[in-house]
């Protein structure tokens, strides 16, 4: 039902997602060589030319994209819609637990040296969690208002 406010919201989250795929989240900056790697969903790939996979942020982002789609499809059942918004703020949450984890593994498979540059694609989770919680909100004022009409006056 794309008229409803939530079902907006929870779009520019599924849009701000697949972004994430195409646009490098951060990098390690080696400031001997003065090479920059960038960490992407799917891994970064090593100065040497191989390539070291994040399978967990990527896993997280594929279930992320599906909980955004089926969370728009349970327009008619507002509670659960409501529950599962809760599991995608978790999941948005766990995937900078899981980038940070990736970017401080690299960094120590590089040597231990250079520093972490972060870009814009990083700050797409917490707009994901901000939306997320917006379109929580006004679900529950679409359930207070329809249970409102149900009561007998």
């Amino acid at each position: 039902m794309l008229q409803r406010i939530q079902t907006v919201y929870l779009l520019i989250t599924f849009l701000l997602t697949v972004l994430m795929y195409f646009i490098p989240m951060g990098g390690v900056f080696i400031e001997s060589t003065a090479a920059m790697n960038d960490i992407t969903l799917i891994g970064m790939e090593m100065p040497d030319g191989t390539t070291s996979y994040a399978w967990g942020m990527l896993l997280l982002s594929i279930i992320i994209l599906v909980v955004n789609i089926i969370g728009i499809g349970l327009y008619k059942n507002r509670i659960f819609q409501m529950r599962f918004n809760m599991f995608n703020i978790l999941l948005n949450v766990a995937i900078y637990i899981f980038y940070f984890f990736f970017a401080w593994l690299c960094k120590e498979k590089l040597g231990g040296e250079g520093e972490f540059v972060y870009k814009l694609p990083l700050v797409f989770p917490i707009i994901n969690i901000v939306l997320t919680y917006l379109a929580i909100r006004a679900i529950g004022r679409d359930e207070a208002l329809v249970r409102s009409l149900d009561r007998i006056r």
